[in-house]
């Protein structure tokens, strides 16, 4: 039975998938279902037509990258003149597979998964593609990951004094504090927590203290404006994001880096000499909408304070700063609204 004939019965492609001995066999169903369904789509058949193709497609994607995963790095083949034939990546290219890991991506979907995603596509009549199920696959890893990282950090921060609430009610009794590390919202319509915030500081942090506050390029003029009714401006530093831009819209610059602004409760003059840029390593996102990634506040922990000393972050979110302080031997406090 030739391939053509296969992909005209359903039930029959399924069988033939599932029955592949070989990286070789199931390429050439699947070869043979993308040019079949590009015919289609160029036929104008319907999207039911495309998709019962499509699923064909992609249930020989996962085959193969259920082949490719279980393919061992062999190493040299001592009865080949070749040095690389016999390794994972020699089998693959005789087989004409690249980006095998985009088939292994598939293959990780559990079934029920993979299965569900296919029969949802098929009954919204949408399109079925590989790239749809590799973003699912993706995702679910990113998920996954997200949700060890939560529990992690929830461990991680178990001891520390995070106190529900508003800053202002849930750390009055708060004095003394040598220094304020804390990143709050950026839209305008949070704009008067940096007043708050100017205030409390000015009442609780103690004399010559600092505070660092991370700060959105858009509403800065008015950030700064705010906390210097309370505050000394010491500096901006530069917080340079590695890797992953962001696109402002409403000026349409690709921005790379936060401002992190430095004031006083008094002294203008740093305790030492510090280097006013700070690298992000990687975006972090799996706790909080708006959490910062850890690495950029390590040195500013450094920068500000010493050990045994007291640092408070108002704007918890997912404990983060308050994190780092603890790891570098600080007392760490803070508050979240939510």
């Amino acid at each position: 039975m030739n391939n053509l004939t296969i992909l005209s019965n359903w039930d029959k492609a399924k069988q033939a998938i599932e029955a592949c001995k070989t990286i070789d066999e199931v390429k050439k169903i699947r070869d043979q279902a993308e040019a079949l369904r590009a015919y289609a789509k160029q036929a104008r058949e319907s999207q039911e037509v495309q998709n019962n193709i499509g699923d064909i497609k992609v249930r020989a994607e996962r085959k193969i990258g259920e082949f490719s995963s279980k393919l061992s790095k062999l190493g040299r083949n001592e009865n080949s003149a070749s040095p690389h034939d016999g390794t994972k990546q020699s089998i693959l290219k005789r087989a004409g597979i690249e980006h095998a890991e985009r088939y292994e991506a598939i293959f990780s979907l559990p079934e029920d998964v993979f299965e569900k995603h296919i029969s949802d596509i098929k009954k919204s009549n949408e399109e079925l593609t590989t790239a749809g199920i590799i973003k699912l696959a993706r995702d679910l890893v990113k998920d996954n990951r997200i949700e060890s990282e939560r529990k992690y950090r929830n461990k991680k921060i178990a001891d520390i004094d995070v106190r529900k609430g508003d800053f202002k009610k849930v750390l009055s009794d708060v004095y003394d504090i040598d220094a304020i590390i804390t990143d709050p919202p950026y839209p305008k319509e949070f704009i008067q927590c940096f007043s708050d915030l100017g205030l409390y500081a000015k009442e609780h942090v103690k004399k010559d203290g600092f505070i660092a506050v991370y700060s959105g390029q858009y509403h800065l003029p008015e950030v700064i404006k705010r906390l210097s009714e309370h505050l000394t401006y010491v500096w901006t530093f530069c917080l340079y994001h590695v890797g992953k831009k962001q696109l402002v819209n409403g000026v349409n610059i690709m921005c790379g880096w936060k401002p992190v602004l430095i004031f006083s409760n008094g002294k203008k003059k740093m305790r030492f000499s510090a280097y006013d840029v700070l690298i992000s390593e990687k975006r972090e996102k799996a706790n909080h909408e708006w959490q910062q990634s850890e690495s950029g506040v390590y040195p500013l922990i450094d920068i500000l304070t010493k050990p045994g000393e007291l640092v408070v972050d108002p704007f918890a979110g997912a404990g983060s700063f308050l994190k780092v302080a603890q790891e570098n031997g600080r007392k760490a406090i803070g508050a979240e609204i939510l």
